[in-house]
């Protein structure tokens, strides 16, 4: 099956003057099949080999449009031979060995653009994240942009979505500080991310801390963590305090099983 048929044509022509084909223009890349032909022999390559195939450094200054050509192929109909999974895997690999962490920090910035394309690079990410070279990669990835206000969302989704423990460890401390204090489905994502590793002391302090968030969803999100945990002494007595408080009957509900 023609490997064209991801992202679409890359020129504007069309039956309508006024509208452009969605593609590669999308992203800012020029009309240009030389660099959607490398692209795809270089997926190719790591399809066969595992390896890029060709000498990176000679494609650096071409990092960005490279990036670009996998985000098209995400964004449009997936009928080639390779699955959308396997792209966004493929492209992590080509950016981590290219050493192009900034490509690789807009990649996934703007593949969580939509959920669709989020998706695919969060089961990159997880098949990945213990894969010698690039869990390394992609931890440094995430630990940057979660110093990046603009940026903080989008990594916690990633490694919440991914629920590789490896990689909330790795940024335990950021996530907790994300999980007390930011708001909405950023709160909840780092809440979820520091469920993967809630037997760790300190998250445990963290998650008995929100349960007297002033926020019904953070409560019940630390609640259903800590329901895991009801052996634990410090878990039974923190939900028996929080009982008489708790004013929701789910909640509530959650913490008399805890405290038994």
């Amino acid at each position: 099956m023609p490997k064209e048929a991801f992202g679409g044509d890359d020129s504007d022509g069309g039956g309508d003057a006024g509208k452009k084909r969605g593609g590669l223009s999308r992203f800012g890349l020029s009309p240009d099949v030389n660099i959607r032909d490398v692209f795809w022999r270089v997926m190719d390559s790591y399809a066969d080999t595992g390896k890029p195939g060709t000498t990176l450094a000679g494609l650096e200054n071409d990092r960005f449009s490279l990036m670009r050509a996998a985000l098209s192929v995400l964004s449009g109909p997936q009928t080639g031979q390779y699955s959308p999974t396997q792209v966004a895997e493929f492209t992590i690999m080509m950016l981590a060995d290219g050493g192009w962490a900034d490509a690789l920090a807009s990649f996934l910035v703007e593949a969580a653009e939509t959920n669709a394309m989020r998706k695919e690079v969060s089961k990159a990410i997880r098949k990945l994240s213990h894969a010698e070279g690039y869990g390394s990669a992609i931890r440094e990835s995430c630990s940057a942009m979660l110093r990046d206000r603009q940026k903080s969302s989008v990594a916690v989704s990633y490694i919440a979505d991914s629920e590789d423990a490896e990689l909330a460890v790795s940024v335990r401390k950021e996530l907790m500080i994300i999980a007390r204090g930011g708001i909405g489905d950023e709160q909840m994502n780092a809440i979820r991310a520091i469920t993967l590793i809630k037997d760790d002391a300190e998250v445990k302090k963290a998650l008995v801390v929100l349960l007297s968030h002033w926020d019904a969803q953070a409560r019940l999100a630390a609640a259903e963590a800590l329901e895991a945990m009801a052996g634990d002494s410090e878990v039974k007595a923190a939900a028996a305090k929080r009982l008489q408080a708790e004013s929701d009957p789910k909640i509530k509900a959650i913490l008399a099983r805890i405290a038994g």
